[in-house]
This record gives C-alpha cells, sequence and structure tokens, in this order.
C-alpha cells in the first residue's frame, strides 16, 4: 500500500499544485506521473526523491531506474542504477542518467541506445542525449547486430545519431569479429530502413579488362519522390570513372530514370561513357509522353564496358521520343526514332525514321461489319543513301458470327495503298504508289468439357484462310520490309487446347489456374511467295513447317514452355525452343532452357539460385554452345548471409569472339544490415 500511496500522492502534486507567483509551470502535455516504493517531496523547491522500482511516465516517455531525483521547476531528473529508458520501441539503458524531460537533453554513462526500426545499436561510456531525436557518442561502438559479441562492429572516436534521419562517424574502424578490417575517417548512413542518405558498402574484384577495381557508391534521398545514386569507379587497367543513376515519380503515375557514366580510358587515352533517360509523362488519361535517349561516346563502348549478354554483343542502340492520344475506338500516335549500328563502320547509311506519325480506328459498325482503319506517315533520312517518305493507309472490314450457335466465324477484305516519295541516285526516286488488296476469315469450334465441377479442358479446332494479292513492287523504294509486301493464297489449320482447373481458397473464393496450354498448326501455300526471318523457307515444298507451341504449369512454381517448328519434307528441327522454371521459396530458383534455330543457333542455358546452407546459397548461370562444345558465358555467385550481414563473391568468365573481347571477373560485395538500405519511392 506505501507504493499505491506515494504513486497517488505525487499523480496529486504534479497535475493539480498550483505553481507560486514566479514560477515556471510545466505544460500539460509535459506533466510528469511517477511511481515509486518510497517516495519523499521537498515541498519549496517541489523536489522528489523516488527509491525502489521507480517509474516514471511523460508523454509517451518512460523511464525506469532504482533510484530517481525529480525537479519539478526545472523538468531535470537524474537517474541512478538500471536505467531503462523506452519510446515508440527505441530504448537507452546504463548505469546513471541526467536527462531534462522537457528539453529532452542528457547524459548516460555506460550505457546503450537501441533503434527498433533498424536493429540500430549505439554502445558507449558516455552518451549524451542532444535533443529530441538527436545523440551524441564519444568513444565507443555501433552495429546492427544482436548479441554481446556482434558479428560486425564500427568502433569510432564519436558518433552523432539523428533517429529516423541519418547518423555520422569520424575515425571509424571497421572490425569483423574481433579482426579491423579497414579504417574511415568519416562515415555517414542511414539510421532507420527508410530511404536516408548515405554511404553504401563498396564493391571491390579484379577483371581482365578493368584490373583491379573499386566501385564506391553513395545513395542520396532527395525527398520522398526522387533518389539518386552517385559511383566513383576506381580501375586500375582502364582509370578513375564516376557514374549518377538518378530516378524519380511524378503525380499521376508519370515516372522517370536517367543513368550515366563516364571514364577517362588511360588504355584509350580518351573520355568514354554513356547516358540511358527514360520518361513517361502521363499528359491526361489517354494521353501520354514518353522518351527513352540512349548514347555512348564510340562505337566500341559496349565492348568494353558492358558486362552482361545483350549489352557487349549489341549491334543496334534506339533513342526515341514519342506520344499516344486515345480515344473509345481509335487512337493517334507519333514517333521520333533514332538507330545506331554499332557493327557498321559509320552511322551514315543507317535509316533513320524522323518521324512516324499514326491513326487507328477500330469498333466503327458500317452495317452488319465492323470498319477498322491503320495509317501511318513515315520520313526516312540518313546521310548516305535513299531518303524519302511513305505513306500507308490500309482500311479494312471485318464481320463476326456464330452459324449454327456452334461455330465461331469471322471474315475480313481490306486494301493497303502505300504511296512514296524518294529521293537519291537510284532508280526508285520520285513519286510511287502501289495497292494490294487482302481478305480472309477462320472458322472454330470450341469444345468444352467439366471434370468433376473442378477439371475444365476446352478444345478449339480451326480452320484459317489468307489473300493477298500478288503486285510487282521492285520498282519501289526500299526502306524496310514493309515495302515489300508478298503475295499469298494460303490455308492453315490448328488445334487449340486449354486446361484450367479450380482450386479452392481457404476464404471461400475459388482460383482458377491454367495447367495446359497447348496449339499444333500448319499451313498450306496455294500460291504466293513465304517469307521467314526466323529460319529458311524451303520454297520448293508448298507444306509449312509444323509448329507446336504450350506452357504447361503441373503446379503452382513449375512451368515448361515451348515453341518448336518441325519440317516435313527433310525430317528437322527448324526451330526449338524449350525453358523450365521453378520457383522456390525466398530467392531460390532454377531456369533451363534449349534454343536451336537451324543453320543459325544452338545452345543451352541455365540459372539456379539453390541454399547449400542455411546460411550460404549459390548462383550459377551458363550459356553453352552445342556448336563450338564450349561456354559461351558462365557466372558463379555464393552468398554468405548471418543476421546482420552477407558477403557474395562471384566470379564469371566470358569467351570472346571475333568483334568482341573475352572477360574473366572476379568481385566481392558486402552488405551490412541495416547500412545503405534503399526504400521505395513515393508519389508527390
Amino acid at each position: 500500500m506505501k507504493a499505491a500511496r506515494a504513486a497517488w500522492l505525487l499523480t496529486y502534486l504534479l497535475l493539480l499544485a498550483i505553481p507560486a507567483q514566479g514560477e515556471l509551470a510545466v505544460p500539460v502535455d509535459k506533466e510528469v506521473t511517477l511511481k515509486a516504493n518510497d517516495l519523499s517531496v521537498d515541498v519549496p523547491t517541489q523536489s522528489y526523491r523516488a527509491q525502489g522500482e521507480v517509474h516514471i511516465t511523460q508523454d509517451g516517455l518512460s523511464l525506469l531506474a532504482d533510484s530517481v531525483v525529480y525537479r519539478r521547476l526545472t523538468g531535470e531528473a537524474q537517474a541512478q542504477g538500471g536505467v531503462f529508458m523506452e519510446r515508440s520501441g527505441d530504448t537507452m539503458k546504463g548505469d546513471s542518467l541526467s536527462l531534462n524531460l522537457l528539453s529532452q537533453k542528457g547524459e548516460l554513462l555506460n550505457g546503450e541506445l537501441f533503434v527498433k526500426r533498424s536493429n540500430f545499436r549505439l554502445r558507449a561510456e558516455r552518451l549524451e542525449k542532444t535533443g529530441p531525436d538527436d545523440y551524441k557518442m564519444t568513444k565507443g561502438t555501433f552495429t546492427t547486430c544482436d548479441g554481446d559479441k556482434p558479428s560486425w562492429r564500427f568502433e569510432a572516436r564519436q558518433v552523432k545519431v539523428t533517429l529516423e534521419d541519418f547518423a555520422t562517424a569520424k575515425d571509424a574502424v571497421f572490425y569483423a569479429g574481433d579482426v579491423p578490417i579497414f579504417y574511415t575517417p568519416y562515415l555517414i548512413f542511414p539510421a532507420n530502413i527508410e530511404r536516408q542518405s548515405g554511404l553504401l558498402l563498396p564493391k571491390l574484384g579484379y577483371s581482365s579488362k578493368k584490373g583491379f577495381y573499386y566501385d564506391q557508391p553513395y545513395y542520396w534521398a532527395i525527398n520522398p519522390s526522387q533518389e539518386a545514386t552517385f559511383d566513383l569507379d576506381l580501375e586500375s587497367s582502364r582509370g578513375a570513372g564516376g557514374g549518377v543513376d538518378y530516378r524519380y515519380l511524378r503525380p499521376h503515375g508519370s515516372s522517370g530514370r536517367l543513368q550515366a557514366f563516364g571514364i577517362y580510358d588511360t588504355q584509350k587515352s580518351e573520355f568514354r561513357g554513356e547516358v540511358d533517360q527514360q520518361h513517361l509523362e502521363l499528359l491526361t488519361p489517354r494521353l501520354t509522353l514518353a522518351s527513352n535517349i540512349h548514347l555512348i561516346t564510340d562505337r566500341r563502348y559496349f565492348l568494353d564496358y558492358g558486362e552482361f549478354s545483350g549489352d557487349y554483343n549489341r549491334q543496334y542502340l534506339e533513342s526515341t521520343v514519342s506520344f499516344d492520344q486515345r480515344w473509345e475506338r481509335s487512337g493517334l500516335f507519333g514517333e521520333l526514332r533514332y538507330t545506331d549500328d554499332l557493327e557498321a563502320p559509320n552511322n551514315d547509311a543507317t535509316l533513320q525514321r524522323l518521324p512516324t506519325i499514326g491513326f487507328i480506328a477500330a469498333g466503327e459498325k458500317v452495317g452488319p461489319a465492323f470498319f477498322s482503319m491503320d495509317s501511318r506517315f513515315t520520313n526516312f533520312q540518313r546521310e548516305a543513301g535513299a531518303t524519302g517518305q511513305r505513306l500507308q493507309l490500309h482500311p479494312r472490314l471485318a464481320w463476326y458470327g456464330k452459324p449454327a450457335g456452334l461455330l465461331d466465324l469471322s471474315l475480313y477484305g481490306g486494301y493497303q495503298q502505300r504511296m512514296y516519295s524518294a529521293q537519291g541516285k537510284s532508280s526508285e526516286s520520285g513519286w510511287r504508289q502501289l495497292g494490294q488488296a487482302d481478305a480472309g476469315g477462320s472458322l472454330s469450334l470450341p469444345l468444352e468439357r467439366v471434370y468433376d465441377g473442378r477439371l475444365r479442358h476446352l478444345m478449339i479446332p480451326a480452320v484459317e484462310y489468307s489473300f493477298v494479292q500478288q503486285r510487282r513492287d521492285d520498282d519501289l523504294p526500299f526502306f524496310d520490309y514493309d515495302d515489300r509486301v508478298l503475295g499469298q493464297n494460303a490455308v492453315r489449320w490448328s488445334l487449340s487446347n486449354v486446361v484450367t482447373r479450380k482450386f479452392a481458397e481457404a476464404d471461400g473464393i475459388p482460383e482458377y489456374r491454367d495447367l495446359l496450354y497447348l496449339k499444333l498448326s500448319q499451313g498450306y501455300w496455294l500460291s504466293g511467295q513465304r517469307r521467314d526471318l526466323l529460319t529458311l523457307v524451303d520454297e520448293g515444298h508448298r507444306l509449312t513447317d509444323l509448329m507446336l507451341e504450350g506452357v504447361l504449369t503441373p503446379v503452382q512454381r513449375l512451368s515448361v514452355a515451348f515453341d518448336t517448328r518441325y519440317n516435313m519434307s527433310d525430317s528437322q528441327f527448324s526451330t526449338a525452343n524449350v525453358g523450365v522454371e521453378l520457383k522456390g521459396e525466398g530467392r531460390d530458383k532454377a531456369k533451363l532452357g534449349y534454343r536451336h534455330s537451324r543453320g543459325e543457333v544452338d545452345y543451352v542455358e541455365g540459372g539456379f539460385t539453390f541454399p547449400v546452407t542455411k546460411d550460404i546459397t549459390a548462383d550459377l548461370l551458363g550459356r553453352f554452345s552445342a556448336d563450338s562444345g564450349e561456354f559461351l558465358e558462365s557466372r558463379y555467385a555464393v552468398e554468405y548471409r548471418r543476421q546482420c550481414w552477407s558477403v557474395v563473391f562471384s566470379y564469371s568468365d566470358r569467351v570472346g569472339s571475333r568483334n568482341v573481347a573475352g572477360e574473366q571477373q572476379f568481385s566481392v560485395n558486402f552488405t551490412l544490415a541495416g547500412l545503405g538500405s534503399l526504400g521505395p519511392l513515393r508519389a508527390f
């Protein structure tokens, strides 16, 4: 009863006592409630001495200690023994604490600061609280690891921390266990898990092209909708370079990104680099403006600095600026497209489309049919070679019906008109025009059956007919394949199958998932010409390749996709593409694919991410050429992950070719939990 009487007495004095004339009144939101086993009060000075299981609360702050002396007029509190203070999950604990409860300033001896959201821990002999969310430490350690012996820590001469913001350290030494690894005179890092500015951990490695390299990134959280990462890239064989990756969001879903890198290449004795800009502006719900500008300083840039397939073997580099205006049944679009042919000696003969403007209309009903129009105008430019303009107009009428209530029938007919104005020293110069009629239709019979109320099989046999009028167009300008429309008179059959299963969910809402999609098709050429950009076309046979395509998903995380063409005349596969993907928990996954195109491509590729032990994860990637019998590219990475840190060792080996030099690279990348974490962007 003594503790209860003491708590009641102090609460009454603190909350209801009327200050004498000249005394400083404590704001209502700063009032204090105190509980203790033993309590004495000095009324003239309004000082309170509490002993045994002392508990002070004030506006969300909680302070526990063995003994406390509190002076109400100044807000000063001196706590001794087993000090523990908590606010919103963040805590301070130590031997003794001097704290002003009004200004939130004070000093903790032999104490520890813990920030809950980032698991940030700071220990020091003397820890100053310089404001409501500000702290200063002299000669102490900090980490995001648990336990008295953390896996890693920084020891620093001085540390300043602002909760929900960032922390800085001077003369910091990084320790892995008890082993010192490196020293830095200054360090800045986030003090929570939100987006915060600061140095990220560097990447170290060796490359047969770069030599030894050191990549130091710095992350800048500009505001809730903008962020940027800057890189200092030091390469012993190439020189010093820098990069920036700027990302932003704008209202209503607009967004953009700007990436740039530059380096003075000491091997070439010249500056080299690239700029890659992307932007999407949603001006209205139906009007968008987009740009994608990608520029490099020289034509061999990707051969020397590209690291992944699709970069180092890139042939074309394109930059575009476009707009798109949509209405209910029509749309207007325009585009400026500049193409850089990186395999050509120069870009003088590369054709540029500056601009293309088009109008598309669909769905307008004309009697029993539907009218559509595809029209576009293109201006072709280049320094060397023919240039000119092309106007394409392609109106079409289509009819859809359901004969006998079972069959699906569609018919269409159209006429494509092309008009040219060409300039240049060629026989195609001047005005030209050509029109071609086209028609066709399809007839299908959807057949459906449901088994046991859970499994549905949909089978659709179909036959299609297509006709394009044969017209001689050799005297027309040739800018692209749209200038050579091949005549055709062909029929094609197909058989499609879809198997869907219903799965019962715990909340009672069923889930539907396709287990199988399979389509078999083949065509027969009655007359006309054939063009196939993927494989060589056998003009001597009217029967086209037998095509099989499908996706098999027997279980939720496993999928098998295939696309195969078989030439029945010479009993050979024209193409064979198969891919298998298995997704596990977290980052675990496996991919295996085979790509074959007769006389062109024949290789196997695979990627695997899997756990070796509880703490070790392996990541493998490889592409193997069946033609040459060697690996085109291989990458190996091992990650060792602990509660508060991880390290990734990676090695890659890329085989060179006639135009691309090979490269071997080894790198080490450290990650410390809580340091350099990047959060999501938010719109304004």
